[in-house]
């Protein structure tokens, strides 16, 4: 698998992706993630697997630009989400680790040196320890020589004492003390988007249900009409509804995408059959966002509160 996957950075190395390849890319690494996690496993495999995948995120982000990045803020998304997931595999395995797996014997050490230079069946002398010098030669590092070291240096012009400045003393201004920045961890954060998922699950089962319990239209649910970036925000925290199967999105008639929320019962015959979610995370610009004039059910819900 990793043969394959470094075959496979290579030929993709050779040409430059568009965004809407490196986004498809940016989701089969997460949806590969999920499957690692969903596993459990802490061993050497999963850190090997999880390698594999900031390797291709790695080549991914050197092909777009600062510029591209930020024209394009749902890869950005994306590229996070990548990160901070195959982070949190890797600190479950590091959490894993036991320090007493693997000890270290001087006395094991000294015999395992004594029975390998001294003749069979006698008593190890002196001068058996000269066995280990070629080894040594080969071990021990060696210092390079630099012809240049001292070349800069003129004996003849000796360094002459610096004048003392006298020290001018300034009356320094009282300062009021800041309060610490509050740093969260990312134990936290996560806490954080949950809750925020929470409300996306239940103001979806609201409108559902006012809706007859008919699809709603996705546009409608996360839109914001007073503000582009809480657009994209919404986009965001809604992809962990489909990734966790809450929520599901389809398109109707007319190509336009539609959502409604997933009965426990129907998510436990989905899983049951083997199927797995995959998180998605649709794209809106600025001037698609621009022609909707009607708020958001989740902007009106924020209003409400």
């Amino acid at each position: 698998m990793e043969q394959f996957s470094s075959e496979n950075q290579e030929n993709r190395g050779t040409m430059r992706r568009n965004s809407r390849e490196r986004k498809i890319i940016y989701r089969e690494l997460l949806n590969k993630i999920e499957g690692i996690e969903e596993t459990e496993d802490v061993t050497l495999k999963t850190v090997n697997d999880i390698g594999v995948v900031l390797r291709e995120a790695n080549s991914l982000d050197t092909e777009c630009d600062i510029t591209q990045r930020v024209g394009n803020a749902d890869e950005t998304f994306l590229d996070c989400l990548v990160l901070s997931s195959a982070s949190s595999v890797l600190k479950r395995c590091v959490t894993a680790v036991d320090i007493f797996t693997s000890t270290y014997d001087s006395r094991e050490y000294s015999n395992n040196i004594i029975n390998n230079i001294k003749e069979e069946n006698e008593e190890m002398v002196s001068s058996d320890l000269l066995k280990l010098l070629e080894d040594a030669r080969h071990i021990i590092p060696k210092v390079p020589e630099y012809s240049y070291t001292y070349g800069a240096y003129d004996l003849d012009k000796q360094p002459q004492p610096k004048p003392r400045k006298e020290r001018v003393k300034v009356v320094k201004e009282k300062v009021q003390k800041k309060e610490p920045e509050r740093v969260t961890n990312l134990n936290k954060e996560e806490e954080a988007i949950e809750d925020i998922v929470k409300v996306f699950f239940e103001v979806l089962n609201i409108q559902y249900n006012a809706n007859n319990e008919e699809p709603i239209p996705y546009f409608d649910y996360i839109i914001d009409t007073d503000d582009f970036a809480n657009t994209v925000e919404n986009i965001f925290y809604f992809s962990f509804l489909v990734r966790d199967g809450k929520a599901s999105i389809d398109l109707n008639g007319k190509g336009d995408p539609i959502i409604k929320p997933v009965k426990k019962s129907v998510l436990k015959g989905f899983r049951e059959e083997g199927g797995v979610n995959a998180q998605i995370i649709t794209q809106i610009n600025m001037e698609q966002w621009k022609r909707f004039k009607k708020p958001g059910y989740l902007q009106q819900h924020k209003k409400k509160l």
